[in-house]
């Protein structure tokens, strides 16, 4: 009598597990693959624990720019960039709280240019839909994403349904089995030269004092976490041809000195760090391979002239892994 009054109740609790464990897999499965142009969290976990001197946050102009494996091959720091295309500081709060469950870095840079933008940018499906399920996810979902588009990131089968007439095999490997360490570490290189780049510089559209302070708040946010977790936070403007106007550079200047947050503005430095902007520049925001290959070589001087950062010391098997990846870049140098 007892077993048969609890049955049903089992059943249901049965079923509904298995609903979301289909839904789940299901939604794995349809969502496309992703290992360039941001939010490449399945090659970060690869990682080993604990084993990055720096983190590397922001948008495009962090994983277009910014290349780790020249950096390690000038300084032998190990670090990752873990940005997002169009990514606000709301994103990159909880992009961080996230990271630093499975890395404990010294340094964390982050490329400033989200204090200019919106509240909301074009990239939330991608930047918080491939965050790993979870707390922090989850707070991202309710605190940096639109409303119109948080069913979706809750439930991805709902944005990738449709794609089943699509999937191949590959798609699925790729989607479902466990991703391997990325050589990149989070860089996307970029090939080309932006015709009218003798045009510049550009100034980008300024927004309202409201979203500003909005976004500075996400700014402290990041550094009382970075502060809480021992870590050093230096924030930068990348030398750039689509700039931040210089009143708001100013008054950037202004209230992270009053955060007590290192602060560089490179914004008009790209002569001087080696950058030719007919030859050096992929669009008016991002440099082109090359030219992210001679900031990333200035910036691993920086990193220890400037900031004097010591490379840690590595396990036997993840020093020789970051070896092999200069040896395969020197093989195939194209592959950058």
């Amino acid at each position: 009598m007892q077993i048969s009054k609890w049955r049903e109740p089992l059943y249901g609790l049965l079923f509904l597990l298995l609903a979301g464990l289909m839904i789940g897999l299901l939604s794995l499965l349809f969502r496309p693959a992703r290992s360039d142009y941001g939010a490449v969290w399945g090659p970060y976990l690869a990682e080993p624990e604990d084993s990055l001197d720096y983190l590397y946050l922001g948008s495009s102009y962090a994983y277009c720019d910014v290349d780790p494996v020249e950096i390690y091959a000038r300084t032998g720091l190990t670090g990752y960039v873990l940005a997002g295309p169009e990514q606000t500081l709301s994103q990159t709060y909880w992009y961080l709280r996230e990271a630093l469950k499975t890395q404990s870095p010294e340094l964390v840079m982050l490329e400033g240019s989200a204090l200019g933008f919106r509240q909301y940018e074009n990239y939330t499906q991608v930047n918080v839909g491939y965050m790993p399920f979870g707390f922090n996810q989850l707070g991202a979902v309710f605190t940096a994403s639109e409303p119109e588009l948080r069913t979706g990131l809750l439930f991805p089968l709902y944005f990738y349904h449709g794609r089943w007439k699509e999937l191949t095999l590959s798609d699925a490997a790729a989607a479902l089995l466990p991703g391997g360490i990325d050589d990149l570490k989070g860089f996307t290189p970029v090939s080309g030269i932006c015709a009218q780049i003798v045009d510049g510089p550009f100034e980008r559209e300024a927004q309202p004092d409201t979203v500003y302070a909005e976004n500075l708040s996400w700014l402290e946010r990041i550094a009382q976490l970075c502060r809480k977790e021992g870590i050093r936070l230096v924030l930068v403007l990348h030398p750039t041809y689509s700039q931040l106007p210089a009143r708001l550079r100013m008054q950037i200047a202004e209230d992270a000195a009053a955060l007590d947050i290192a602060f560089y503005d490179w914004t008009g430095d790209g002569a001087l760090l080696g950058i030719t902007p007919a030859l050096h520049y992929y669009d008016p925001g991002h440099l082109n391979q090359e030219g992210a290959a001679i900031f990333s070589a200035w910036l691993g001087d920086f990193f220890t002239e400037t900031l004097a950062l010591v490379p840690r010391t590595q396990t036997q098997e993840n020093a020789a892994a970051w070896i092999q990846v200069l040896a395969r870049r020197a093989a195939a140098p194209d592959a950058a």
